[in-house]
């Protein structure tokens, strides 16, 4: 009889597999990783990584899926790809409002096996005012180089609109979802990009801001008591963007770095550091509400 050959484990659906160790654990990657962004991604930090994990970083569903998934539909659809691959996660690492995710999915984990360990680079929270914070600074930077002032400002003015008219962050994002939709692939095609690139980044920042909102049903920082925290020097980012009153307590551990927030995945002192958690660091019990 000739020899089975063996059948190579499926791709995971709602993860991008950074890197694959055959049978090894699962170290979980929470973020919105997009391409051309100007922080650093976890592309990049688990380049540098000698750790002997298969690392996954989880992916927003396809354009038009997202539309009002709640924070536990997006954690159970990467929690599907785990329990299919039969593997057990190591840990979970959180960069920026990712954070949110990541501690939620420690909490979902923990129900199917022993309780992963947890990592926060610059952690931040989701919160509906970043909805609207994230639509004007992008539609901004976006429209003011290819509109005249004053239909830059309209759309502005357009997602404030929406912002009182929402009744939840959800609805928020879909309308600004839907001013993002109308408005960029226009202008931008009028800068000179392709219909199809522009088009693309009106859908990706559409996913973003969903992704975004739903995060905000989630209060994480029970679970975050259990972390450490990797932390930059840039005003406004980490726990820097938490009121002093509240940094005490907010994590197990805090290591600074005298690295501004784009750079910290990139770095080699970070890399080292999370390879040396990742080996070391024993998770201690929270609970996410």
């Amino acid at each position: 009889m000739a020899p089975q050959e063996e059948t190579a484990a499926p791709a995971p659906a709602a993860h991008n597999v950074l890197k694959n160790v055959d049978g090894a654990d699962i170290v979980l990657a929470a973020d919105f990783g997009t391409a051309g962004r100007p922080s650093a991604t976890f592309t990049e930090l688990v380049a540098q990584l000698s750790s002997p994990f298969t690392f996954w970083e989880t992916m927003p569903p396809p354009h038009g899926e997202e539309a009002g998934m709640s924070a536990a539909q997006h954690v159970e659809r990467w929690i599907r790809d785990v329990e299919k691959s039969g593997r057990t996660v190591r840990a979970v690492i959180g960069f920026c409002s990712g954070s949110v995710y990541a501690a939620a999915l420690v909490e979902e984990l923990s129900r199917r096996q022993e309780r992963p360990g947890l990592i926060l680079i610059d952690p931040d929270l989701a919160e509906r005012h970043m909805v609207i914070g994230h639509y004007e600074r992008f539609m901004t930077a976006r429209l003011s180089s290819v509109l005249p002032a004053h239909e830059v400002e309209a759309a502005v003015r357009a997602g404030h609109d929406a912002d009182e008219s929402a009744a939840t962050a959800l609805e928020l994002a879909a309308e600004l979802g839907k001013l993002c939709l109308r408005i960029l692939p226009d202008a931008c095609e009028r800068g000179g990009m392709t219909g199809e690139r522009s088009q693309e980044l009106a859908e990706i920042f559409t996913s973003y801001l969903h992704w975004l909102a739903a995060g905000s049903e989630l209060d994480a920082r029970r679970v975050w008591r259990e972390a450490t925290a990797v932390n930059s020097r840039s005003e406004g980012f980490g726990l820097d963007a938490f009121p002093e009153e509240e940094r005490a307590g907010l994590v197990a551990r805090v290591v600074d770095f005298d690295l501004p927030h784009l750079e910290l995945m990139r770095t080699p002192e970070v890399a080292a550091l999370v390879d040396e958690l990742l080996q070391t660091e024993q998770p201690a019990e929270g609970s996410l509400s």
